[in-house]
């Protein structure tokens, strides 16, 4: 074993890796050691992974160093006779870091706290008890109130009211909102729980409510108990096997079989979609971010033992939601939403090119996040009962925005269809600005590096960033090029974090939207973030990330 120095006033600059850095802190707080013995016992062994970058005095520290953490130590060597090794820590001379604080540097006068937002505002919280909107429960919307908020504050024309777009339209907040404020509303949508949702939207504004009214007493005198003969059976998705007690299943089976008797199209398929609202309601399951969680009560060998709480039977739900839906249907606005909106089943991916330029005078929306979040898992009871099955979901899943793990890349299929259009030369352009974003292929080459050294909980991660970057990115040239000139873009997103790295999802994709020949006007930050994962957090420290409202502009032609 070498002998330890013996310099004084001197200091050995040692460099970490990260990986190795990680694993002293986790065994020193396990040995109640503390992490300055640890590096002296590299230096003194000559561990292969450490680098000794060099003697010199503390005095020549470089002035320009990056406050961020590293790996990067400066170890103070004093004599034998002295108590310890004394450890500081330093600042990286070229942080990880650089190319997203030069990002956050040039937007940083955009980034802008507004104390009008909040959590429940940008979310579908308000909406639980609003008519209409209260009918299902799709947790990705924002509220009603929050669109309203955005169309007064960003008024059309004369009359204040003009063309909006959502291309996410999710479940149609935007869509209806915008309408009873006079706007004419276009909304693409994917996801078939959306645009069921929506669907029902437009049927209430025409049904008889006395054909509703007279069905809704038929079935109340029901017992829905599965008959002899009964040919409907819930057909489950892997994911969705045991979601039900037996009698649950033989009420929905009895369901199936009045509502084949409903003569009236409109009203047999509100009923349906009453039926579709409280599948997540009678089950044993609750949508807990990217998963079903499963209540202790179902036939799964689980883990934890989670209660959801009291489960209502499939009768009462169903009827508590119907009489809901009479009691809205009575209070419609004479046909306003059905009468002003246009609906674009598919993705905005594809879509979107086909729409014609300068069409739309606000886009307000709130893609999917990049945070591996799998719709088709939360959502799939109802897709089951819609008829999906295994690889249908899995088809669908592609199609969607990639947000998950399991997406795979779309840049052939996408690359055709733009050359198809006669908009290669836009894909090109798309291209060209993803791969000169320095902050994102910052990130991207941190998580690939991790990925190497098998330290992410799952190898997609850098892929699915990437997509998903990649997909927002022609999105937003796309909202870009149908957007007319004096319009904005309003937009709702997180940022995320994977692997202690912060991806500033708002300052990427506002730069991208920079790109795409739009003014970066504001980045509304919300008061209070949101914290990263458990996950994260246990291996990383708690991190609170921007929740953010962003807001582009199109300069008129005037304007250059």
């Amino acid at each position: 074993m070498p002998t330890r120095p013996k310099a004084r006033g001197k200091k050995i600059h040692v460099e970490l890796p990260e990986s190795t850095h990680r694993k002293l802190r986790v065994k020193a707080a396990l040995e109640d050691i503390s992490i300055q013995g640890f590096v002296a016992d590299l230096i003194a062994r000559s561990v292969s992974n450490v680098v000794i970058t060099g003697e010199q005095p503390a005095s020549t520290a470089q002035p320009d160093a990056v406050a961020e953490p590293s790996a990067q130590y400066a170890v103070d060597l004093f004599g034998r006779s002295k108590p310890a090794i004394a450890v500081q820590r330093r600042t990286s001379i070229r942080s990880r870091t650089a190319e997203r604080d030069a990002l956050h540097e040039r937007y940083s006068a955009a980034l802008v706290v507004n104390p009008d937002l909040s959590r429940s505002l940008v979310s579908f919280q308000s909406n639980k008890t609003t008519p209409f909107y209260r009918w299902f429960k799709f947790k990705e919307a924002f509220s009603h109130e929050f669109v309203r908020h955005i169309l007064h504050r960003f008024p059309c024309g004369e009359t204040g009211a003009g063309r909006i777009l959502d291309p996410f339209a999710g479940a149609g907040t935007t869509l209806t909102t915008a309408t009873k404020e006079g706007w004419h509303a276009t909304g693409i949508e994917l996801l078939p729980v959306g645009t069921a949702a929506m669907k029902a939207r437009l049927l209430a504004d025409t049904v008889d409510p006395a054909a509703f009214e007279h069905e809704l007493k038929r079935i109340a005198k029901l017992g829905l108990r599965k008959r002899a003969g009964a040919t409907y059976r819930f057909r489950h998705l892997r994911i969705t096997a045991s979601a039900f007690a037996p009698d649950t299943e033989d009420a929905i089976s009895a369901f199936m079989q009045f509502h084949e008797g409903i003569a009236e199209p409109d009203v047999r398929y509100l009923f349906w979609f009453a039926a579709l609202s409280v599948l997540e309601d009678v089950s044993y399951t609750r949508k807990d971010g990217q998963y079903l969680r499963w209540d202790s009560r179902s036939e799964r060998v689980l883990r934890s033992n989670f209660s959801k709480g009291p489960i209502p039977d499939f009768r009462t739900a169903l009827l508590s939601k119907l009489r809901l839906m009479q009691a809205d249907i009575a209070q419609r606005n004479g046909g306003t939403f059905s009468n002003n909106v246009d609906i674009i089943n598919g993705s905005c991916l594809e879509q979107l090119p086909a729409l014609q330029d300068a069409s739309f005078d606000l886009m307000l929306t709130s893609p999917p996040y990049c945070n591996r979040y799998d719709y088709t898992r939360t959502y799939a009871l109802e897709l089951a009962f819609m008829g999906y099955g295994e690889k249908d979901v899995t088809n669908l899943r592609q199609q969607l925005l990639s947000a998950t793990v399991e997406n795979k890349t779309k840049r052939e299929v996408l690359s055709a269809l733009f050359r198809e259009c006669g908009r290669e030369a836009e894909y090109r352009d798309c291209e060209s600005a993803f791969d000169s974003q320095r902050a994102l292929q910052e990130v991207l080459e941190i998580l690939r590096e991790a990925r190497d050294a098998r330290e992410l909980n799952n190898t997609n991660i850098p892929g699915m960033v990437e997509h998903y970057f990649f997909e927002m990115n022609l999105v937003i040239k796309q909202l870009s090029r149908v957007l007319a000139p004096g319009g904005r873009v309003v937009m709702v997103n997180d940022n995320v974090q994977y692997h202690g790295e912060e991806v500033p999802v708002d300052l990427i994709l506002s730069d991208f939207a920079a790109s795409a020949g739009l003014t970066v006007e504001s980045i509304w930050v919300l008061s209070k973030g949101k914290g990263n994962s458990s996950q994260q957090m246990g291996a990383h420290g708690r991190r609170e990330l921007r929740k953010c409202v962003y807001v582009w502009y199109k300069p008129s032609k005037q304007a250059g």
